[in-house]
């Protein structure tokens, strides 16, 4: 008898099957299913990101905005610091020097007193922005602030106050990353120039110096635009100058003293001619024609409030020989009533930012509107930073492409 044989069992091979296939299948639909939710979730994500991350930039951008340093006078200080007035939080304009053709600071006289002075005063308006540096290599008053060659500055006792060349100031501001700009005042100029006083106004017959006040009271001469050496000094301290490297110069202090009627008596009729004011053009051509011989570019300086009140002499744009203009703008000479096509404004009831539009467009009516004219900001005028701002914000609305800042 055989032994009874076991029961069989069959596998469903075809069940395994799909069982293996469906679990492939879901395994594959979640690997697309977190794909898409990783995508989903970076493209919301990443815009948020972005959004904080530009504000948390813009924050600190607008942190560090480039300020214009507040000048203090000079006489406290050779280097431009930030009064004590003013905080770090106030408000600044825009740096804009990327949209001028400069934005310049008169370094102070005092600084060219030593080579470190010099170069830290320039490292301050380079760090603020600046692409250029005036300095005051002539003053008001006659002071010399670099070692001349000219025979007659030499005569004059301690006219010269400075020791470093032409030559080496400019070579310093231009290794500071600046553009060098000389500023030099030719008549305003009060030294006792040799023996004789050199230049001086005369009295009419006697050859004797006019002095603009009596000895007692500390009467001072003044170049004459109608010496001839004045004229030959005028040339000599020009062509110096350009030769040193710079290639743009201020001329300044192209002016006739404040004349009494006893004064006109004494020194005669070239001082009473209503048409005196060939003498200063002459000085200012003179002067003009003397840097463009060294291929560089002239600055006639006058007065916004000579301007205004046509007292302004030397301003006959048609008569100087395609010089630029520098208009020197100290806002606190504009406090009172100025009348502007037969109306009067009360200057003091306008803002800065008013004051400045009224002024310059006034200048460039009486300018023909055909000349380049450069704003020259003198700082101290300024009640506070904000007006400054306010005053800078109008020259460029009005089209300025460079300014000055003393």
């Amino acid at each position: 008898m055989s032994a009874k044989s076991g029961r069989k069992v069959y596998r469903n091979k075809m069940k395994n099957r799909k069982k293996y296939r469906k679990n492939t299948l879901f395994i594959i639909l979640f690997i697309l299913l977190l794909a898409v939710l990783v995508f989903v979730g970076y493209s919301i994500a990443r815009p948020i990101y972005n959004y904080f991350s530009e504000r948390k930039n813009n924050d600190v951008n607008n942190a560090e905005a480039w300020e214009p340093p507040v000048y203090e006078n000079e006489e406290e200080s050779a280097v431009t610091t930030v009064s004590e007035d003013e905080s770090p939080g106030d408000e600044s304009p825009e740096n804009t020097s990327d949209s001028l053709d400069f934005s310049a600071y008169v370094i102070p006289p005092e600084a060219l007193s030593a080579s470190d002075t010099l170069k830290n005063a320039l490292a301050e308006a380079k760090n603020n922005g600046y692409t250029s540096a005036v300095v005051i290599l002539k003053d008001k008053g006659g002071a010399i602030y670099y070692n001349t060659g000219s025979e007659i500055a030499a005569s004059g006792e301690n006219a010269v106050k400075g020791s470093m060349p032409a030559g080496q100031i400019s070579a310093m501001i231009t290794a500071a990353g600046l553009k060098p700009i000389a500023s030099v005042n030719l008549l305003e100029d009060n030294n006792r120039y040799g023996a004789n006083r050199t230049g001086s106004y005369k009295f009419a017959g006697d050859n004797s110096t006019w002095l603009d006040n009596s000895v007692a009271n500390g009467g001072k001469p003044w170049l004459s635009p109608f010496d001839s050496d004045t004229q030959s000094y005028v040339e000599y301290l020009a062509d110096e100058i350009t030769a040193a490297g710079f290639d743009t110069v201020i001329f300044d202090g192209i002016v006739f003293p404040d004349f009494r009627n006893s004064d006109l008596t004494y020194i005669g009729q070239a001082v009473q001619d209503a048409n005196r004011y060939n003498a200063l053009v002459n000085i200012a051509n003179i002067a003009g024609d003397t840097a463009r011989t060294r291929d560089a570019n002239p600055i006639i300086q006058v007065s916004a409030i000579d301007i205004i009140n046509n007292k302004a002499e030397v301003f006959k744009p048609d008569l100087l020989n395609g010089s630029i203009f520098s208009v020197y703008y100290s806002p606190q000479d504009f406090n009172g009533i100025v009348v502007i096509d037969n109306t009067e404004t009360v200057l003091s009831d306008l803002s800065a930012y008013d004051k400045t539009i009224l002024i310059f467009d006034e200048i460039r009516m009486k300018s023909g509107g055909n000349v380049e004219i450069i704003p020259y900001i003198d700082n101290g005028g300024m009640i506070n930073q904000s007006d400054l701002n306010d005053t800078l914000t109008a020259l460029i609305s009005l089209g300025y492409e460079s300014y000055i800042i003393k």
